[in-house]
């Protein structure tokens, strides 16, 4: 690994997998939290919908704050900011308040994707760039996993549910004290000459936005369709609560175990993904997740739902590394971190419609409704993305940057 990852790359793994953790404390238990403040399922939709409509605005924000006056801002937002806002839902028992906070929570909590992404995209060689990205989704599935299991016993301890949101507060704070330690001679509002890393020499080109957007049109769309099954999926507690009848703490192993399943084939994925023909993984991965959807809804039992759980996330790890690193060679190398927010802008976008639509659906007709709705939707994403996605760099061959004569933070 110490060919592959630097210094920098590091100190970005590691915020991030404190600042996945601390949402992923919450994930679970937040369906149950708002059902024991007396809040229907087509409202907890809502709310949930409402965390990624912020999210549509802070992933690009900070993508684009990122390119503009460098890493370090936006994810200091994404970072000490979150910490006060989630300390609101300690004290928040009201609907309109609630909506308030799962904005907030969620422009803030995002802001740091979109430039953690562009940092991989624009410090990895073409070569390896799916086998870097694979390494940090490994890293934050695990620091999922890991908050998860955490959220479910800690609702259950005699902490309850406050002891979860007190943990992601805290959580938060030591991801941004991380970055400033790990970052303490970068600026914050200006960016270093050669922030992208050893491997971007040139000066920065003003890239259009049309040029950004235009390339990754068609696999924004797909990802949308894909991200629907995990608006869906944030249902899944109140299916192993409501329709299995298993408590807490087996709602949090629930999405630890799916969590592992990632964390093991992250990275032989990405191995895969630089090798073979991303778009295939990409339509693969679609078709593990829509079999993950239609057998929840037949799901009546936990084992089972364990089972769904570790083959919709052997379809994440298919799909997410060949993704990302087809959507980084398909952007302009000084617009990655703007292209990376507008991607992740079109995730939230599927979480939105997944979550905030299928309340309602829940509500009219039951989880089975919902879960094949869910279903239906990633299949015509598998069908775009067989059509429509192309990947710019396929035929380029292995590209290797310039290399320093002794890189310093290998």
């Amino acid at each position: 690994m110490k060919t592959l990852i630097n210094r920098e790359l590091a100190v970005i793994f590691a915020v991030m997998a404190l600042a996945t953790m601390a949402m992923a404390v919450l994930n679970p238990i937040l369906p149950l939290f708002l059902t024991s403040n007396k809040i229907t399922p087509d409202v907890i939709g809502l709310m949930l919908a409402v965390v990624n409509v912020g999210m549509v605005f802070g992933e690009p924000s900070g993508g684009w704050l990122a390119d503009k006056v460098g890493l370090k801002t936006p994810m200091l937002i994404g970072t000490f900011l979150c910490a006060p806002v989630v300390l609101c839902f300690v004290f928040t028992h009201s609907i309109a308040p609630f909506f308030m906070i799962f904005i907030f929570w969620g422009i803030f909590r995002s802001a740091v994707f979109g430039p953690a992404r562009g940092f991989i995209g624009k410090t990895s060689a073409l070569s390896n760039k799916a086998m870097i990205m694979s390494i940090y989704m490994t890293t934050i599935t695990l620091s999922r996993s890991l908050g998860s299991l955490f959220s479910g016993y800690i609702a259950d301890s005699r902490f309850g549910y406050k002891g979860d949101f007190y943990l992601a507060a805290a959580l938060s704070v030591v991801a941004g004290i991380i970055l400033i330690s790990g970052f303490k001679n970068m600026p914050l509002w200006k960016p270093l000459p050669n922030e992208g890393g050893k491997y971007i020499t040139e000066k920065p080109a003003r890239v259009k936005m049309t040029a950004i957007f235009r390339p990754i049109i068609f696999q924004c769309i797909v990802a949308m369709t894909f991200f629907i099954a995990i608006g869906v999926n944030s249902f899944l507690p109140l299916v192993a609560t409501e329709i299995v009848k298993v408590d807490a703490s087996k709602v949090g192993l629930l999405y630890t175990v799916g969590g592992l399943v990632s964390a093991a084939l992250f990275i032989p994925m990405g191995w895969l993904a630089d090798r073979r023909d991303k778009k295939w993984l990409m339509i693969f991965g679609l078709l593990f997740s829509a079999a993950n959807l239609a057998g929840i809804a037949y799901a009546k039992q936990y084992w089972l739902l364990v089972l769904l759980q570790v083959v919709g996330n052997v379809g994440f790890a298919m799909f997410t590394p060949a993704a990302i690193s087809m959507l980084s060679n398909n952007a302009p190398g000084h617009g990655q971190g703007t292209a990376f927010g507008i991607y992740g802008a079109s995730e939230d976008i599927g979480i939105i419609l997944g979550s905030g639509v299928g309340g309602f659906v829940w509500t009219a007709g039951g989880p089975m409704a919902l879960y094949l709705m869910g279903a239906g939707f990633v299949m015509l994403g598998a069908i775009l993305c067989l059509g429509l996605v192309r990947d710019s760099a396929k035929n380029k061959g292995s590209i290797s940057p310039p290399q320093d004569p002794a890189p310093a933070s290998r």
